[in-house]
């Protein structure tokens, strides 16, 4: 091999040598990051066992049994909420601007309700129960709302007054503030203020013992069909007639969850989306109550980290697929990071042998490069 020849190849194995402990190096680099992903893999694993869920204590009315389910606003609100497992809590979500959350099909039907002029919670519960529309038959086919009612009311008393002396007190008494001969409802007969307000109170006391103790007589009285009494739902006129007063207490302040939908979906069944907006001040939840004593009804602001029956729990605790996504993510990530530093080894293992092999030709040529010129130049020694 010619002395340039020698010298041209020792200069590219020279640079090879600098290439593959170039690559060496980054992959080193690369193995390091490894290490710090698999760190970073492991404190979201700890992080997904660590995160909390906002909670509800529910109780099976019927079987007596106990659990801690995500609290949502199906779950808190809906008519389908589960039953809080102490006090018999009934919850409400208001927003920072004092509008209440209700569902869709209430906020519509409210909205239809106000537009015929009605404000009364027994009357808007049967005005939903019958779609919205109280002209189911009898009593109610020619669409006077509130004379069906009346006349409905009056037909159930007239069958239970003589059983049930409180309400047929409340009933005279009303008879008494008004003027014989006149109608219980008619209270432009009552000229004192003071007996206005009694009229009031006395009216409401009847209408919360009339519909708390016969509504299901009332609901089959105003469609003259006996039968509806054995079909009505107490529980699903509750609900309205709570709602209803939850609206009154919000000044009729209302907007529907579906307003609140968004890319993340249904926000009803969110219960993710309800915890970021409680913990971020945007609603906030109560809890109501009535007092049928003295016909106050009540909403008061609840927090969660201290009530009894919502808190914070610890998601993986009540929510086992996240538990099980959380091992699965874990494992993938680890799994990944596992090939990726086989891979990584093999290509230093690669780069290793052919540094070993460049390093012994690297040696070869420059001995051949000495020779050469101890041959050429040992003359003139």
């Amino acid at each position: 091999m010619g002395m340039a020849a020698s010298q041209a190849r020792l200069l590219s194995i020279t640079a090879r040598i600098h290439d593959v402990e170039s690559q060496a190096q980054a992959l080193q680099n690369a193995k390091v990051q490894l290490s710090t992903q698999s760190d970073q893999a492991y404190n979201n694993y700890l992080d997904a066992l660590n995160a909390t869920t906002l909670t509800l204590n529910a109780i099976d009315t019927k079987s007596g049994a106990t659990s801690t389910v995500a609290a949502n606003f199906n779950n808190l609100c809906s008519i389908n909420k589960l039953t809080a497992a102490t006090n018999n809590a009934n919850f409400a979500l208001v927003t920072n601007k004092g509008q209440l959350i209700v569902s869709d099909d209430v906020f519509e039907g409210y909205l239809d309700f106000k537009d015929q002029g009605l404000d009364d919670p027994y009357m808007f519960a049967l005005f939903m129960m019958k779609d919205g529309t109280l002209q189911a038959a009898g009593n109610w086919d020619d669409g006077s709302l509130i004379e069906g009612l009346q006349e409905a009311e009056e037909a159930v008393y007239s069958d239970k007054a003589s059983a049930d002396l409180s309400i047929k007190n409340l009933h005279e008494k009303l008879q008494e503030l008004v003027g014989d001969g006149n109608s219980i409802y008619d209270s432009s007969t009552i000229t004192d203020e003071d007996a206005k307000k009694e009229y009031e109170t006395v009216m409401q006391n009847y209408k919360n013992k009339m519909y708390t103790g016969y509504i299901a007589d009332i609901y089959a009285s105003a469609g003259d069909d006996p039968t509806l009494v054995e079909d009505f739902d107490m529980d699903t006129y509750n609900y309205y007639v709570n709602i209803y007063r939850q609206i009154q207490s919000c000044s009729g302040n209302v907007i529907s969850i579906d307003d609140f939908n968004g890319s993340a979906g249904d926000a009803a069944n969110d219960s993710e989306w309800l915890q970021n907006m409680v913990k971020a001040g945007v609603i906030s939840i109560k809890n109501c109550s009535f007092d049928e004593s003295t016909n106050e009804f009540s909403m008061d602001a609840i927090n969660p980290s201290s009530d009894s029956n919502l808190g914070y729990t610890e998601t993986t605790a009540i929510d086992k697929t996240a538990l099980a996504k959380a091992e699965a993510e874990y494992e993938h990530t680890l799994s990944q990071i596992n090939k990726k530093d086989k891979q990584y080894d093999m290509s230093l293992s690669k780069l290793e042998s052919e540094r070993t092999a460049l390093t012994t030709e690297y040696d070869s040529v420059k001995k051949v490069i000495d020779d050469n010129i101890e041959r050429t130049f040992g003359i003139f020694s």
